[in-house]
């Protein structure tokens, strides 16, 4: 099947038998007089997605497009709780449906079966959420109540592997995606919220393999079992990269290999500031001599074979879980995901799922459209999208009008869209040719 014919499959069952089992599950549907599942589903959904700062009138207009023609007042007295649970309800089961493009976005990802970037993102909510989602207060855990998107990217395919909400004061090392097998000869980039021992060990007698930074102070040793001061040591090692198989941990050690090399002076001095400006934000203290110096190095961690993965790959590849960031600064700058706007809390729910619904959908018709194409903005690709929303409104019924707007959609972002002209390579270059790394940004 083609990633068109995938997409629209995923699109129809979003809004066709996905949507009607949510709507029997939350009771939205009562008896049906204008609105059923399938076109509540598209109203809200669609009319995010077309403007994610949709009042009541532009959702009428968008659902009269989907075939009910309804009053801005009607719009407004459908915002309920059981709207709340059924955009809730369609978006876990949404999250269900994996599109991703057969076409790898370079070949250095093909040497894995996927190769997924996992990271987090916060979205405070209302106050009344605190006992669903409590959060953790603080600049990033949004107040009383907030929620977390742990998500997963296949860098791969472009499918989103994974979105799973958990309350915000939950800590990305305690996250349920840590215990979830991947399958033999995938790849998992996180950064050092993520980092565990334990969880490493797993992933290697699953035959998984991981890609990190090293937490510091983990104790490192050679296989010889000397254990060894890394300040000490690393600047006695030859050449550019360090590249050794170490062993990690003090008790239950771990072997793996440790990949390192040293910061221009400039860039060590920024993580400095910014570790400092960081360890007076949460504990008020000043880092330690030690915990500075550490911001010389890049060092990291990984078990894949050095046959699989050189040092500059593994570089590059780390560098490329941006690209999960990158999604989420799109959400909340774009697709407003993070904002609270109504007048009521549950106005500002229904808001906050639709949205991430559109986010989702967005995110197919993405990688349906361009993944794999380096020379493309996924930021303008997915403001394009906006413009075809009441095509894919009017064509959701019928397969063949549908194949043509995505086919249509395909041919306006094949000739715009693309990239603006940058001084350096970013990451869709660097992945299909490592040696345009400038070591000195690294």
């Amino acid at each position: 099947m083609g990633i068109i014919a995938k997409v629209g499959t995923a699109l129809q069952a979003l809004f066709g038998n996905i949507a009607e089992a949510a709507a029997q599950t939350s009771g939205v549907i009562v008896r049906k007089r204008k609105f059923d599942g399938m076109s509540l589903a598209r109203t809200f959904v669609l009319g995010y997605l077309q403007n994610p700062k949709a009042s009541d009138e532009d959702l009428a207009q968008i659902a009269v497009q989907c075939g009910v023609a309804v009053t801005p007042q009607a719009i407004d007295q459908r915002h309920s709780p059981k709207l709340v649970e059924f955009l809730k309800t369609l978006f876990h089961r949404a999250t269900k449906v994996v599109v991703g493009s057969d076409k790898a976005l370079a070949p250095i990802l093909e040497r894995f079966t996927s190769v997924n970037v996992l990271d987090s993102s916060t979205i405070g909510l209302p106050d009344s959420q605190q006992q669903e989602y409590p959060g953790c207060g603080g600049s990033h855990g949004g107040g009383a109540a907030a929620m977390k998107l742990q998500t997963e990217l296949d860098l791969r395919s472009g499918a989103l592997s994974c979105i799973e909400i958990e309350p915000g004061r939950i800590p990305d090392g305690a996250a349920r995606r840590q215990d979830v097998r991947r399958g033999p000869g995938s790849l998992r980039i996180a950064d050092l919220g993520y980092f565990s021992l334990a969880v490493f060990a797993a992933m290697t007698l699953a035959k998984e393999y991981f890609l990190s930074r090293l937490q510091f102070p983990t104790g490192v040793a050679l296989l010889t079992g000397e254990g060894v001061d890394l300040l000490q040591w690393l600047p006695k090692q030859p050449g550019y990269f360090i590249d050794q198989m170490v062993r990690l941990g003090k008790d239950k050690q771990f072997s793996c290999r440790l990949i390192a090399w040293r910061l221009p002076k400039d860039q060590a001095n920024r993580r400095r500031r910014k570790l400092r400006q960081e360890m007076l934000h949460k504990y008020g203290k000043e880092p330690t001599a030690q915990r500075l110096a550490w911001c010389d190095w890049t060092i990291l961690v990984t078990n894949v074979p050095i046959p699989m993965m050189a040092p500059k790959e593994a570089v590059v590849l780390y560098r490329a879980r941006w690209q999960v960031e990158l999604l989420f600064k799109r959400w909340k700058s774009q697709d407003l995901v993070a904002v609270l706007a109504g007048s009521t809390d549950i106005r500002q729910m229904v808001g906050v799922w639709a949205r991430l619904l559109a986010a989702v959908v967005q995110h197919w018709l993405v990688v349906g459209s361009v993944w794999g194409d380096p020379t493309k903005s996924l930021s303008k690709v997915s403001e394009a999208i906006r413009t075809f929303v009441g095509r894919l409104a009017a064509a959701l019924d019928r397969v063949p009008q549908l194949e043509r707007v995505l086919a249509d959609l395909c041919a306006v972002v094949a000739k715009t869209c693309r990239r603006n002209k940058r001084s350096k390579p970013g990451t869709f270059e660097l992945l299909n040719n490592v040696d345009l790394l400038d070591f000195r940004l690294t």
